[in-house]
């Protein structure tokens, strides 16, 4: 990984090794190395994204585990489950009514 040349996102990315966006490349380095072996802090980093001002999110896989327990976290959170040419349309669809 330290010779990947990396650049930071556009838009923060929480990481669920920290529950935070990363403000270097180096701090990136750092946080996806820490990903493959920390546990997952899912309601935290839910809390967080909510507190940051999200309001939607977008599950992709066949399955719709994250959009439960989404639900169960912070209901004013919309998750959308993308498995299908139809629902990626409809996640793409409330994304722009977002402003996403």
């Amino acid at each position: 990984l330290a010779e990947v040349e990396l650049k930071l996102p556009e838009v923060p990315v929480l990481h669920n090794a920290g529950v935070d966006s990363a403000e270097s490349v180096e701090a990136l380095r750092d946080l996806l190395v820490r990903q493959l072996y920390s546990p997952v802090r899912w309601v935290e980093t839910i809390e967080a994204a909510v507190a940051r001002g999200a309001t939607l999110s977008i599950e992709s896989g066949p399955c719709k585990v994250l959009a439960g327990l989404n639900k169960r976290i912070d209901k004013t959170m919309t998750t959308m489950p993308v498995y299908d040419p139809a629902t990626l349309d409809a996640a793409l669809e409330a994304m722009a009514n977002a402003g996403g």
